[in-house]
Order: structure tokens, then C-alpha cells, then sequence
């Protein structure tokens, strides 16, 4: 600040009012009083603007040391927030990249959610298909054990039927064997017994032997019920044998049937595994989902608290930008006081030879006064 010149003051004391006397009237005593007078003033002057000067510069250095340290400051601040910046930056970057995996894991693990609940959807059906098949089969095993208890007392008594078909057959074999050896040896004695009669008659050979009539006529009820047994044999086979392809064929069914019903168990066994694998896995997802959900929840409590100490530290870099600010202008308010001052002491003081300057002796001196 520019020191303001005030008549009538210099450093607290009020100068001498004493009317202005013309030098060519005063004695040389009152000259050299006079002369002492300015000479011990300008040195009061003179001590009080070093000391000014002194203050001046006392300030100006505890200003300096000030800036300094404010600049220290400042910079550390700077650093720290740049330090900030950079891993609120850095952890923000790695935030973002483990939102989007964690995004990428989500909508992977939700299609392998559906794609599980499809095939728990898929599986339940199977099972209940083949509950219901395996219920049918059931069903259908019991009938064909029925039918084949059936034919095997059907084969049973084909059997037992073939078994007195041969027997009778037998005895009608031997009945007829027997018959006939009776018929050609009644045929035989009668043909020798009516041939001696008639030679010895005649006086001749004996006559030729006639047809034999009556023993055919004996053995036709023996051929016919042979025939008849025969064809009842005939039906006995062919129904065991039919008894017999059916037995094969059901055994083979059932065996089909057996198999189908091991193959629909098993299944049924892989299915429930499966299930229960999908369950599991479904339980799984869905706990990897919550933790996911609460690590999000953790990101964005954290992201919320970087970005509220980013805003502190922004704010706090800008209070010290205006101390900052505020410092240099009170450095470059206390560099033009200096330099006002330095201005002001050296400034020369008027020569007291002359004569047209010696009223002005007489005259109040003016008093700076300094501000720092």
C-alpha cells in the first residue's frame, strides 16, 4: 500500500507550531539548534522506515516461507489426489470389467438355469412315461404268465391226450395185427378143408380159394377206428405243436417284455439321477446368484464411497487452489508495499543552503505513515 503523506503528523508526534522565522533574522546558535533538530528528526525518520523496512521484509518472508509451504502442500495434495484419481480410475475400471463377467456369468448361468429346467421338464415326462409303461408292462406280464400257465396245462394235457392216443393206438395196432393173423389162418384152413372136400368128390384137384369176404368186412371197424385214431393223433400233434410255438413265442415276449422293463428301470434310475443332478445344479446357480447379487451390492457400496472421497478430495484441492490464490496476491500486496516504501526512502531530502529554501525550515515536516 502507497504510504499516505499527512501534514502535522511523523511517527506519533506532533511537530513544532512555531510561526515560520526567516533565516536571515536567526542567530547561528538558533541555526545549529535548528540544523540538530532536522538532523536527530530525519534520523527518527530514518530508524522508523528501517524498522518499517524490517517488518516489511519480516512479512514478506514469513510470506514467502507461507507460499512455500501452502506450495508443498498443495503439491502433496495434488499428488494425493492424482493417487486418488488413479486408483478410484483403476478400481473403477476393474469394477466395471467384473460387472460385465459377472454380467457374461449371469446370463450364462441363467440360460443354463432354463436350459436345466427344460430338462427336468424333459425328464419328468420321461419318468412319468415310463411309470406308465413300466404300469402297462405290468400288466402285460401278468396276462402272458396267465397265458402261459394256460398253455402249459393245455401243453400238459396235449401231452397226456398224445400219451393215450399212443397207447390206444397201440392196442389197436396189436387188436389189429392179431385180427389178421386170426383171418388169414381161419382163411387158410378153410380153403384147405373146402378144397380136400370137393377134389375127393369130384376126383379131381381141389378148387382155387375164393376171395375172402367176410374177414374185411370184420376188419373194417378196426380200420376205421385206426383211421379216426389216427387223425386224432394227428390234431393232438398239431395242437401241441401249436402249443409249443405259442409257449416259445410268449417266453420270448416275456423275455422282451422282462427286458423292457429292466431297460424302462434303468431309465427310471438315470432320470432320478439326472433329477437330482439338475436340483443340485439348480440349487447351485441360484446360491452363485445370490452371492453374485451381493458382491454387486458390495461394488456399488464401494464405488458410492470412492466417488464421495473423489468429491472431498476435488473440493479440498479446490480450497487450497484459493489459498493459494490468496497467498499470492497478499505476496504481490506485500512486494508493491516494499516497493513503495523502497520508493519513499529513497526519495533525496531538500538542501537547507539556499535561501529561498530556508522558510520552509520552519515548515511542519511530513510524517509517513506505513501500513504492513
Amino acid at each position: 500500500m502507497s504510504p499516505a503523506k499527512r501534514p502535522g503528523k511523523s511517527s506519533g508526534k506532533v511537530p513544532s507550531t512555531t510561526p515560520p522565522v526567516s533565516p536571515s533574522s536567526m542567530s547561528h546558535t538558533d541555526l545549529r539548534v535548528l540544523a540538530q533538530a532536522l538532523s536527530d528528526q530525519v534520523q527518527t525518520l530514518t530508524a522508523e522506515l528501517q524498522a518499517a523496512q524490517d517488518a516489511q521484509d519480516q512479512a514478506a518472508s514469513l510470506h514467502t516461507t507461507q507460499l512455500q509451504t501452502l506450495r508443498a502442500q498443495i503439491h502433496d495434495q495434488a499428488m494425493e489426489i492424482q493417487g486418488w484419481e488413479h486408483r478410484a480410475a483403476s478400481r473403477s475400471q476393474d469394477r466395471r470389467l467384473l460387472l460385465a463377467d459377472q454380467a457374461v456369468e449371469i446370463r450364462d448361468l441363467t440360460g443354463r438355469l432354463d436350459r436345466a429346467s427344460r430338462q427336468r421338464d424333459v425328464m419328468r415326462d420321461d419318468s412319468d412315461h415310463l411309470l406308465r409303461e413300466m404300469a402297462l408292462a405290468g400288466s402285460e406280464i401278468h396276462q402272458l404268465q396267465s397265458q402261459i400257465h394256460d398253455l402249459e396245462r393245455d401243453l400238459e394235457d396235449s401231452q397226456t391226450a398224445r400219451a393215450a392216443a399212443d397207447v390206444s393206438l397201440d392196442r389197436l395196432r396189436d387188436e389189429l395185427r392179431l385180427a389178421q393173423e386170426e383171418v388169414v389162418t381161419n382163411d387158410y384152413v378153410g380153403s384147405a378143408h373146402d378144397g380136400s372136400a370137393l377134389g375127393s368128390a369130384r376126383g379131381g384137384s381141389p378148387a382155387p380159394n375164393p376171395p375172402p369176404s367176410s374177414p374185411d368186412v370184420a376188419l373194417a371197424p378196426l380200420s376205421e377206428e385206426l383211421q379216426d385214431t389216427k387223425e386224432s393223433l394227428e390234431r393232438a400233434s398239431a395242437g401241441r405243436d401249436y402249443a409249443l410255438e405259442e409257449f416259445v413265442r410268449m417266453t420270448r415276449l416275456r423275455g422282451e417284455i422282462q427286458t423292457k422293463l429292466a431297460d424302462s428301470e434303468l431309465q427310471r434310475d438315470k432320470a432320478t439321477t439326472e433329477w437330482a443332478d439338475a436340483e443340485r445344479a439348480l440349487t447351485e446357480l441360484e446360491s452363485k446368484l445370490r452371492r453374485m447379487s451381493d458382491k454387486l451390492k458390495k461394488a456399488d457400496a464401494t464405488t458410492a464411497k470412492l466417488q464421495d472421497q473423489l468429491s472431498a478430495a476435488q473440493t479440498q484441492q479446490q480450497q487450497l487452489i484459493l489459498e493459494r490464490d490468496r497467498g499470492l496476491s497478499e505476496r504481490d500486496l506485500a512486494r508493491r508495499r516494499l516497493a513503495l516504501v523502497t520508493a519513499a526512502v529513497s526519495d533525496p531530502l531538500p538542501p537547507l543552503s539556499r535561501p529561498s529554501q530556508a522558510a520552509s525550515v520552519s515548515a511542519p515536516l511530513p510524517t509517513y505513515i506505513f501500513r504492513s
